[in-house]
């Protein structure tokens, strides 16, 4: 298939570093991004800062497009919905940025599996405070073949030779199960830790007590992967290791953004989630359960639960 028209539906920190990589590399590349009312308008007027750049996308609340990048909030999936049923065509893909492991399931049941390529982003440092967005280092998008689809591998022929063409970091996974657990993981540890702690990924590399939680935590998730045959060890809590080394010092998780912008942060999809599979597998997770009291203890009131 030919990939010509791409949307972007959420254009913080990731969606925004996204879009700018793109231009970067080919402006004439189309790139739409799918917002509506006042955002909209804000964007039409003021474009988007990122890297002290200012980029200005097509902004439309809809437009079939071959390749739409889902990078809202995992809880603001349901507003973004009607927006996405605009882009979905026939022929479209859809790669959900999302964290958390659920996304893909629930684009699937709506758009139909053969539309929802499996994927994540890994290593980008993107930061967004007070409208501005800024990066360091690019990340990678890992994507695989959907187990619930049938007939994906020319597909990601296709996906694999545009991101070549792109300007975007890429890698073709061959589990990529695996892969979504091994973010899950990643997010688990330092997203909450940073949160917990108010660390930067200076403070994640350097503190003991942060060192300390954030292997904890990784670890409960590794245990969970085991039962759940998933295929996560512990080479891939020192791997992460390898990877923050060569985040911005001064860069914040998507988590502690949202901490320090007084918005509600994705328990539900980090340490909820891992409290409720290992009670179903009968494993305790006394990390997890800390860090989901320490983060409630913020603000309870942006709490998953609110």
């Amino acid at each position: 298939m030919d990939i010509n028209s791409i949307a972007i539906v959420g254009a913080g920190a990731v969606g925004a570093s996204l879009a700018h990589q793109l231009l970067e590399e080919n402006p004439s590349q189309y790139i739409t991004v799918i917002a509506e009312g006042p955002r909209s308008e804000r964007y039409k007027q003021d474009g988007l800062t990122v890297n002290g750049d200012v980029i200005r996308p097509d902004v439309a609340d809809g437009k079939l497009s071959d390749l739409v990048f889902l990078a809202t909030k995992s809880y603001h999936l349901h507003q973004a919905l009607p927006l996405l049923d605009r882009c979905v065509g026939p022929k479209t893909l859809i790669m959900s940025l999302l964290n958390g492991i659920a996304s893909e399931t629930q684009l699937g049941n709506r758009y139909g599996d053969e539309h929802v390529v499996p994927a994540m982003i890994l290593g980008i440092d993107a930061v967004r405070e007070k409208g501005v967005v800024r990066y360091m280092n690019k990340g990678v998008i890992h994507f695989g073949e959907n187990p619930r689809a049938s007939g994906q591998k020319s597909v990601l022929a296709d996906l694999a030779e545009w991101f070549e063409a792109s300007g975007l970091g890429y890698e073709v996974s061959g589990n990529i199960a695996r892969t979504l657990w091994r973010k899950f993981m990643i997010n688990v540890g330092a997203n909450q830790v940073s949160a917990a702690l108010g660390a930067p990924y200076a403070r994640l590399r350097e503190d003991p007590l942060a060192l300390k939680l954030m292997r904890g935590a990784m670890e409960e998730v590794v245990a969970l992967s085991r039962l759940e045959g998933t295929g996560l060890t512990d080479k891939d809590i020192d791997d992460w290791n390898h990877i923050l080394e060569t985040l911005d010092p001064a860069g914040k998780t998507s988590m502690l953004q949202d901490a320090e912008a007084g918005r509600r942060m994705e328990v539900d999809l980090f340490a909820d989630t891992v409290i409720a599979l290992a009670e179903k597998h009968g494993l305790e997770t006394p990390v997890n359960r800390e860090l989901k009291r320490k983060l409630e203890q913020i603000s309870p009131e942006i709490s998953a639960k609110s």
